[in-house]
């Protein structure tokens, strides 16, 4: 799998930057968990639960053959051990600031599906 924002297609390739900046402003840390994937790496998606398609747009999409999806996780600073931890809990209400912040620039989010929930899964549209 891929984390390179050189994967992306390069129209949804501006709004995963200004997605990723406008977490940034609102004091929310973000890590790239995935870009792009193969289609082998779509079906291993698929048969652990972390996707419900082989249609995902994670997979190389016309015009241009890449990515119209980014997956992101926020950090989550642990006193102990400084800000190196990833929040996966989804019931974190940092999920809905995320997705709200994704909405607004036009972006579908996975946190609005009901299977499967996804809510670090911003896609082109709404």
């Amino acid at each position: 799998m891929s984390r390179l924002l050189d994967d992306l297609d390069s129209q949804f390739r501006l709004k995963a930057f200004e997605l990723i900046a406008r977490c940034c402003e609102a004091g929310i840390l973000v890590m790239i968990i995935t870009t792009g994937r193969t289609l082998e790496e779509q079906r291993k998606a698929l048969e652990n639960g972390f996707s419900s398609t082989m249609n995902g747009k994670h997979l190389p999409q016309p015009p241009e053959g890449k990515s119209k999806a980014i997956d992101v996780c926020p950090y989550e600073e642990f006193q102990l051990h400084g800000p190196d931890k990833l929040q996966w809990n989804s019931s974190d209400p940092i999920w809905t600031k995320i997705g709200l912040i994704g909405e607004k620039l036009g972006l579908r989010w996975g946190g609005r599906w009901k299977r499967p929930f996804d809510p670090g899964h911003f896609e082109e549209g709404r």
